[in-house]
């Protein structure tokens, strides 16, 4: 610093005003008069140098500080507020903005208006953006600046016209105060502006000075950051926050309206498979579905994974929640065709819970709409159910089950039982299936109708579904050293179970366990393998290569074609008793002659009365399975059998 530098700053140093050269290039403060410290803050001149602004500079502020260096060197100079926030303490100072040469470079002077009467001479001729006046102790205009000039024109005379939308009382409360620093919309020339503004009393009380900065790009931020807050930024429908606020505001204004809980079927195998950015675009599809055929006064919400609402507003009848409900549905059956991955098929099964009739606030109706969804899809899914009291106890059923379930492999609570196969043409017991039985010490006997969904839905089935195949074979291992005997046993997968390193792994558990490959029969439901039907044929490819069989459980539920069945590696197809107990003979016709042209086996599920067999006999189907024969045994029984059928239908030896 040379010593004509110095001479200027010590004259500077002595002033009341705060004053500071800030370094605009070098991100800091070169100097600053004592009664400057005060404002920063700082303990001392060498502390506030130390200070590195570029760290919290926002990139605009540091953009304009740039501005004005090149302003400066054009003789220009500003004045206007600054917000400036030492050690996190904000406050609002006018500045006298411009250049000085010090140090061989110019750097930006800033002087902080203190003064009342300056303040208000400064504000109102200020060349900056902010918008200033001063009005009499009455209210009347004397004068505004040339930015309140142009942004209001000659349509404001009293203070009162500035800011409409309060009341009296708030100019009471303006007279009381010496300042007052708030927010409000304002109509201007160029329309309905925000402003930040300040009022402050001068000259002992006797004028008012309003000082007013733009912020409406800053307000439409907040009401985007809004809309964000209530939307899921994903299918930009409602989120949970957003759909409990419209259910406060629906609740508030006391008419009846219906909620329509809907969860899709099928989502997580979709997920799971194909990973999440595939179940974000089917998320995506199902959302832009749903907007289409949902009327515009319903409100539509996604609460997060694959839970989707619907808020109906209701005149005098239920039925409308029931005919939204249906257009949803119909929705979830069409195939859904997603860039890079396979047309999937998903479905969804809905709850209807009605306000004021089953709840009498947003959070009551959520949890009742969706106790209904779930008894929904314990009835079979792709339908809806509308809520009843005695839902309530099937809720309590579903966590006190979850809460078992979680602890029921570790305790040993699970086990296999073993169904008789029969072919009757040849005279055999051709295997057995493996079922899942689970008995708690507390809940007795749990169907697996019950338990399997609340695995799937808790992602225990893998943990399950190792469980029972290890077991299956481990049994299989036994019977062959200990009994002498190589027993087929069929084995169900869930659709959790699918991976490319399944084939490797089944691979792995048939060694460790000596059990031959033509023994073993997975067992898979038509339904997963529609889903996924790609991925399916490369994961079976690799178990039959390895000599296991591949049976399809369930068959006719689905949505089977002859071109699908041709190109997967299977060995038989099971029909479904739903075929079997009314005797569909045009289905069974059908099914018969399919399996036969493609030279698969097939096996007639459930069959419980000889009526049935002859029936099923009779179309060409000679491999069953069912109470007829028998049902499902334990271990025990079995060896006690010695690995034999005896009934009324006749006796089935083991087949060698």
């Amino acid at each position: 610093m040379n010593t004509l530098d110095e001479r200027l700053l010590s004259g500077m140093d002595v002033l009341h005003t705060p004053i500071w050269v800030y370094d605009i290039r070098h991100h800091h403060i070169y100097w600053a008069n004592r009664t400057a410290l005060g404002v920063w803050e700082a303990s001392s001149l060498a502390e506030l140098q130390a200070r590195d602004f570029s760290a919290d500079m926002a990139a605009a502020i540091d953009l304009l500080l740039q501005r004005y260096l090149g302003d400066f060197q054009q003789g220009r100079s500003y004045s206007e507020w600054w917000t400036l926030s030492p050690k996190g303490i904000k406050k609002q100072i006018y500045l006298r903005l411009s250049g000085i040469q010090l140090a061989g470079r110019l750097m930006m002077m800033t002087e902080a208006v203190i003064d009342a009467d300056t303040l208000y001479q400064e504000s109102s001729l200020a060349t900056g953006d902010t918008l200033a006046c001063l009005f009499d102790n009455q209210g009347r205009l004397e004068s505004g600046n040339h930015h309140f000039d142009t942004c209001f024109g000659d349509q404001v005379s009293q203070l009162s016209q500035v800011f409409s939308g309060n009341n009296e009382a708030f100019y009471q409360k303006l007279s009381r105060l010496d300042e007052v620093v708030a927010e409000g919309e304002c109509r201007t020339r160029k329309g309905m502006r925000w402003f930040q503004y300040q009022f402050r009393h001068i000259q002992q009380g006797a004028q008012i000075l309003l000082t007013m900065r733009d912020i409406t790009d800053r307000k439409l931020e907040e009401l985007e950051h809004r809309h964000l807050a209530w939307h899921d930024s994903l299918t930009g429908l409602l989120n949970r926050y957003g759909l409990m606020k419209s259910l406060e505001a629906y609740c508030g204004m006391g008419g009846r309206f219906a909620l329509v809980f809907m969860d899709l079927d099928n989502f997580k195998l979709v997920n799971d498979n194909y990973g999440h950015k595939a179940g974000d675009r089917l998320l995506e599809r199902v959302a832009g579905r749903l907007k289409q055929v949902c009327p515009r006064d319903v409100e539509l919400a996604r609460l997060g994974g694959d839970e989707f609402t619907a808020l109906v507003p209701l005149a005098h009848s239920s039925d409308r929640a029931q005919e939204v409900a249906d257009l949803m549905l119909s929705q979830m059956t069409k195939p859904l065709q997603l860039s890079g991955v396979p047309e999937v098929t998903i479905g969804g099964s809905i709850g209807i819970a009605i306000y004021p009739d089953d709840a009498d606030d947003g959070d009551t109706l959520i949890t009742r709409a969706d106790m209904a969804m779930y008894q929904a899809k314990q009835m079979g899914r792709l339908r809806w159910q509308r809520f009843t009291p005695s839902m309530q106890q099937t809720l309590h059923r579903k966590l006190t089950l979850k809460q078992f379930l979680a602890k029921a492999i570790g305790r040993q609570e699970l086990s296999l039982c073993y169904q008789p196969q029969v072919d009757v043409a040849q005279g055999k017991l051709i295997g057995f299936e493996a079922l899942l039985r689970w008995h708690n010490p507390v809940l007795g006997h749990v169907s697996p109708v019950e338990f399997i969904p609340l695995a799937e839905e808790m992602g225990l089935i893998r943990e399950i579904g190792s469980w029972v195949l290890s077991t299956a074979l481990a049994q299989m291992a036994h019977w062959q050293q200990a009994c002498q005997v190589r027993v087929p046993v069929s084995v169900n997968l869930s659709g959790f179970q699918l991976s490319t390193s399944l084939p490797e792994l089944v691979a792995q558990q048939l060694k460790a366990y000596g059990v031959d490959a033509s023994l073993l029969t997975l067992e898979l439901t038509e339904t997963v393998l529609m889903l996924d039907m790609k991925g399916c044929i490369e994961i079976l490819d690799g178990l039959s290569e390895q000599g296991i069989k591949i049976a399809i459980d369930d068959f006719g539920t689905g949505y089977s074609s002859l071109a699908y069945l041709n190109r997967l590696p299977i060995d038989t197809i099971k029909l479904d008793r739903s075929f079997v107990v009314g005797l569909n003979l045009p289905v069974i016709r059908a099914t018969v002659a399919m399996a036969t042209s493609l030279g698969l086996g097939i096996m007639a599920e459930g069959v419980e009365d000889e009526n049935e067999l002859a029936a099923l006999r009779a179309q060409g189907c000679h491999v069953f399975q069912g109470f007829l024969f028998s049902k499902p045994m334990t271990v025990a029984q079995v060896e006690e059998n010695r690995f034999a059928v005896c009934c009324k239908a006749g006796t089935y030896p083991l087949a060698e």
